[in-house]
């Protein structure tokens, strides 16, 4: 019995050595058909997206960029944003075509004249009846501007015009303005000058429309052209019957009372210097004075 004994306790022995040794011997298990070195956690490279409510909102963390700059959304910078409607508004004003008006004055002249109760003229009211002493010059008004000044037909805009006999035609009230100055700058008494009518008279830009497209009966000055009224026309001079003979400066204003919007006005007087003696006028002033230089 005891040698009986002896072997059931070898072989017990035997078999759990051989399980110790089994154990020991496995490298690695299967779970749930995932290989696994460690059968107690889960592999990070595991395929299976689910979560549990504790884990999403470190997921997400994860998941979104913490530096900006290496972010792939584009930031937005203050020189990528969107302009204000101030500044869209700003700039289609900047670029918005607009009218401006340079005057010019030339070929200089004193004359003696005769005028009857008759003349046109003195309906108009430039001169009484009788002789005169006058100094005539030509007016022009340079449109150097990118857009057309356009007024229309005078007979819708009666605030604006005035009919005159001596030419027959609607004239603007009071758009040209002129003074003699002495050379201390006071002004002299020298009657008045017949105003315009405008009108496209001649082209003075190449790429300038080359038709003209407004007379007296439809009226204004199209960008990149003149109109002109020459010395010989009737109401075209000052009176200057009492005026001594002496240094003096002629003065001429167009749109002189913003009739017209502009681009800027700075640059609607021109300035001429000259001598009056007698019956004669010289011009002390050079050619380029004759026109004022565009200023805007």
């Amino acid at each position: 019995m005891i040698l009986n004994w002896i072997k059931e306790r070898k072989r017990a022995t035997a078999l759990v050595g051989v399980l110790l040794i089994v154990v020991a011997g496995v490298g690695m298990i299967t779970l749930g058909g995932v290989a696994a070195d460690n059968p107690f956690t889960v592999s990070d490279s595991s395929t299976d997206t689910s979560t549990t409510s504790g884990s999403e909102d470190t997921a997400n963390e994860e998941a979104t960029p913490v530096d900006e700059e290496n972010s792939t959304t584009p930031s937005t910078t203050e020189s990528d944003s969107e302009p204000s409607d101030d500044q869209v508004e700003d700039d289609q004003v900047e670029d918005q075509p607009e009218v401006n008006f340079v005057p010019g004055v030339r070929n200089f002249d004193v004359s003696i004249e005769e005028f009857d109760e008759s003349s046109a003229d003195v309906e108009d009211g430039f001169v009484t009846p009788g002789e005169h002493r006058l100094l005539r010059f030509d007016m022009i008004i340079y449109n150097v501007g990118d857009a057309d000044a356009e007024l229309g037909h005078p007979e819708n805009r009666s605030d604006l015009f005035e009919y005159s006999d001596s030419h027959n035609h609607a004239h603007l009230k009071g758009f040209n303005k002129y003074k003699i100055l002495d050379e201390a700058g006071n002004e002299m008494n020298a009657g008045k000058k017949q105003t315009f009518c405008l009108r496209d008279n001649f082209q003075t830009r190449s790429n300038a429309s080359s038709s003209a497209k407004f007379d007296c009966d439809y009226q204004g000055i199209s960008a990149g052209w003149a109109d002109v009224y020459p010395a010989s026309l009737p109401g075209q001079y000052l009176v200057i019957d009492d005026l001594p003979d002496g240094e003096y400066t002629l003065q001429a204003t167009t749109n002189a009372e913003g009739t017209i919007d502009e681009k800027c006005d700075d640059d609607n007087t021109v300035r001429v210097d000259l001598r009056i003696n007698n019956d004669t006028v010289t011009v002390h002033s050079s050619q380029d004075d004759y026109v004022k230089p565009p200023s805007c």
